[in-house]
C-alpha cells in the first residue's frame, strides 16, 4: 500500500511512515496542505492519513479539493485530529474515516491493514 502522512509535526509524521514501512508499506509524508497537494499530483495514494489543523490550511479544504480535482477521488483519506468534538460531525465528509488524537499503535496498524474505508 501506498500512504501518505499529512501531519505538521514533524516527529509524528516521520514516526507513522516508520512504522508503515515497518509494517511492508511505501510511505511519504508531507508537513503541510501545499505539499501535501503537491505530493498528490506527483503520485497515486491508497491510503492518505490527514491532520485537520495544518499551518497553511485546513486539512478538510485540502481533502475536498483533492476529491474534487480528482486527484484523490478513489484513495481512502482518513482524518487526523486532537478535536474529539469533530469526529462523526458534518463538517468530516469528503473523509472516509477519522481518528482522534493521540493514536494507539494498535488503531495505526488496523487501518494500515483495513482494505476499505474505515473509522478507527
Amino acid at each position: 500500500m501506498n500512504v501518505l502522512f499529512v501531519d505538521d509535526h514533524v516527529a509524528c509524521a516521520d514516526m507513522f511512515a516508520d512504522i508503515a514501512e515497518g509494517l511492508g508499506h511505501r510511505a511519504c509524508v508531507a508537513y503541510n496542505g501545499v505539499s501535501a497537494l503537491q505530493r498528490c499530483s506527483e503520485e497515486t495514494f491508497d491510503l492518505i492519513l490527514m491532520d485537520i489543523s495544518l499551518p497553511d490550511s485546513d486539512g478538510r479544504d485540502i481533502c475536498r479539493e483533492l476529491r474534487t480535482s480528482g486527484r484523490a477521488q478513489k484513495t481512502r483519506i482518513v482524518a487526523l485530529t486532537g478535536h474529539i468534538d469533530l469526529k462523526g460531525s458534518n463538517c468530516m465528509s469528503g473523509f472516509d474515516g477519522c481518528i482522534v488524537k493521540p493514536i494507539a499503535m494498535e488503531a495505526l496498524e488496523a487501518l494500515l491493514k483495513a482494505p476499505e474505508p474505515s473509522t478507527v
